[in-house]
């Protein structure tokens, strides 16, 4: 009778250790999962783990196609900066403009805590510059740029890839970014412009934008033309033609030598109200008066807050680098990776 007892032996350890087996190897696949999950890339032996973590796509509203549109980071990243600055720039300053632009973003896309567009509920961004930040598409690039195309694609990719992942951050959160085509010299404070304070902004020197095409341009108004615009907007106004010279006179100015208060026909006008009224290059601006005429010169081009473009472009011919050029314009900050 040993036999049999041997069998019922051998059944009981089958029907014990086989279910045992198969938890075990259910509970070390879920384990391992839920680490993952978590961001924990060591397993308890000491191997190291490689994931691919997906980056949520940027939904944006194409004001050329009139569309919402979804992009992989990255490659939005590609059309803002090649909308935004001259693939003829140095690829530092491309590289700055990289992470700019990708902070840009981050900031504003939802997936990361962001409001979003304002003017376009179901997007991150929009491609108009003047809203949230430019961007065109290789269609357009190969448009604008022809037989220069493929030179310049590969320039602006290779700026992006070698900033990949890389923000603007201050004390570990992306930025609120601003940036602009060419300074007068020196960069605005945020509050001088926008009315808010941000600690990362202030004012810096920005030599090397002498050259630039937008660094001075004169805008002319006819007297009569003058006046419209203004009474336009202010028809309380008691601005007249005749001797337009002694009913017009710059109040105050900002710490960047920027235009902050300008009385016209008695009544106190900011800056930048000034320069969107008549279509200036900058709120860095003085008047000439002729006969029939007013001419207002300006000193460079844009709102003049963050990284000057321009020079940016300036600092990397003279061999910076683009975490130079970003520290250089954004005060305390750091360039990290955000994954």
């Amino acid at each position: 009778m040993r036999w049999w007892v041997n069998f019922i032996l051998s059944i009981v350890l089958i029907v014990l250790i086989i279910p045992t087996l198969i938890i075990k190897g259910f509970s070390s696949d879920k384990a391992e999962s839920e680490s993952a999950a978590f961001g924990d890339d060591e397993r308890g032996d000491d191997i190291s783990i490689t994931r691919q973590v997906r980056v949520p796509d940027v939904a944006m509203y194409d004001h050329t196609t009139k569309k919402l549109v979804r992009l992989a980071l990255e490659d939005y990243v590609v059309g803002a900066v090649a909308a935004e600055m001259p693939a003829s720039f140095e690829l530092e300053a491309l590289k700055a403009q990289a992470v700019a632009a990708r902070t840009l973003a981050m900031k504003k896309m939802r997936a990361f805590g962001g409001r979003g567009c304002d003017k376009h509920p179901q997007a991150d961004v929009c491609s108009m510059f003047n809203h949230c930040q430019a961007w065109i598409s290789e269609q357009q690039m190969k448009n604008n740029w022809k037989d220069r195309y493929q030179a310049n694609y590969e320039k602006i990719k290779k700026a992006v890839e070698e900033t990949q992942g890389y923000i603007i951050t201050y004390r570990d959160e992306p930025i609120e970014v601003f940036y602009h085509s060419t300074s007068n010299g020196k960069t605005a404070d945020v509050s001088e412009v926008f009315s808010v304070s941000l600690p990362y902004y202030a004012v810096v020197n920005s030599p090397g934008e002498e050259d630039s095409p937008r660094y001075r341009q004169t805008f002319t108004f006819s007297n009569d033309e003058f006046v419209r615009i203004f009474k336009k907007s202010y028809p309380s106004s008691n601005l007249s033609v005749s001797n337009l010279a002694s009913q017009i006179k710059i109040k105050s100015y900002t710490e960047s030598g920027r235009v902050r208060e300008v009385v016209v026909g008695g009544i106190t006008v900011k800056g930048t109200e000034f320069r969107l009224l008549y279509g200036l290059n900058s709120t860095d601006f003085k008047f000439r008066f002729e006969k029939n005429k007013v001419k207002i010169d300006t000193v460079g081009f844009g709102h003049g807050v963050g990284m000057s473009q321009v020079g940016a472009n300036h600092m990397a011919k003279q061999g910076y680098t683009y975490v130079d050029i970003l520290k250089h314009y954004y005060k305390g900050i750091e360039v990290k990776k955000y994954r």
